[in-house]
């Protein structure tokens, strides 16, 4: 998949615009944030990517970096469900050709909705749009899918799609936010297609976990991921060795750690891989969450904690091998 960088200029007053981006046969392109990559955001993408192949057109997705609301200051997209690496990826996946990523910057969002059209989408040589049903663009979100269609005219075709459902309410990032907080993994992933992911490095700890007989990585997030409720899950994790690299079960225990590490505010992410002990220092894990298996606690002592783990991994073993 190719990937070009957009950036609009305040100085020069104009988007900067890779050459190559524009392709002779036309854009299919798919325009939206798209945190989570949910069933939602895949109904536009391959959308997109279909209309592209039966019309000739290179499919591609048009996002923005970092998320809309952080630079406005509106709420809590400080922290993410699928940083930009891992999004793309999904993009590739799902046939996407060609990625385009908007910075988005105070200047970029001072910019009008027929400006971004005229200035940016049109010399893009895009052909076919396709957005979401609730895709506003431009200063102030002024921008519509129906004014895509007024000053593209003949040129674009503009294509709405609809919500998708599941459980009898909306799929959208909000929900899958507020799923996890509430612990409730399995839905979530229903909501994304996939377990919910978290990705990161293996760092130096305290070596507590080895001393009790549960050796432990301590994930380091590669990002600022949105993270579930605090407390023990089941999880899956594989190594930065490769696409054929081995896919480990385990217990995750994302929180404050109150047993040992009092007054703590940071959460920590903490892994024991089941049946496995190698040296994992360095190493970048890919962690996915399948089951909530309880809240994070304070323990009265170290012996009690041990207890409860080696009972959290016996859950864990149990409840992956139904995966």
């Amino acid at each position: 998949m190719e990937l070009y960088g957009i950036a609009y200029s305040p100085q020069s007053d104009v988007f900067d615009l890779p050459e190559q981006a524009a392709k002779p046969q036309g854009l299919s392109l798919a325009i939206g944030f798209f945190d989570g990559v949910h069933l939602g955001h895949r109904e536009v993408i391959r959308r997109a990517v279909t209309l592209g192949r039966e019309r000739g057109e290179t499919p591609a997705v048009l996002t923005f970096d970092p998320h809309p609301r952080v630079v406005l200051g509106k709420d809590q997209y400080h922290s993410v469900l699928t940083p930009m690496e891992h999004k793309l990826e999904l993009f590739a996946a799902e046939g996407v050709e060609t990625s385009l990523v908007m910075s988005f910057d105070r200047a970029f969002s001072e910019v009008t909705a027929e400006r971004f059209i005229r200035e940016l989408l049109l010399p893009l040589g895009v052909r076919t749009i396709v957005v979401g049903f609730d895709f506003h663009f431009g200063h102030r979100g002024q921008g519509s899918a129906e004014l895509l269609r007024q000053i593209g005219g003949a040129a674009i075709d503009v294509q709405v799609v609809e919500p998708v459902y599941r459980d009898g309410a909306k799929v959208s990032s909000s929900r899958v936010r507020q799923l996890l907080t509430d612990g409730e993994c399995r839905q979530a992933a229903e909501l994304l297609a996939r377990p919910y992911e978290v990705r990161g490095e293996v760092v130096h700890g305290k070596a507590l976990g080895r001393q009790l007989g549960f050796p432990t990585a301590n994930i380091d997030p590669s990002h600022s991921y949105f993270l579930p409720k605090h407390g023990v899950y089941a999880v899956t994790v594989r190594t930065d060795d490769g696409p054929d690299a081995p896919v480990y079960k385990g217990v995750m225990n994302v929180g404050l750690r109150p047993t040992v590490d009092k007054g703590a505010i940071e959460p920590k992410l903490e892994a024991h891989l089941l049946d496995f002990d190698r040296d994992l220092y360095g190493k970048s894990l890919q962690v996915r969450f399948h089951d909530f298996l309880r809240p994070e606690m304070k323990f009265g002592s170290l012996d009690a904690l041990v207890e409860q783990i080696g009972r959290d991994a016996a859950n864990a073993r149990k409840r992956l091998e139904l995966l």
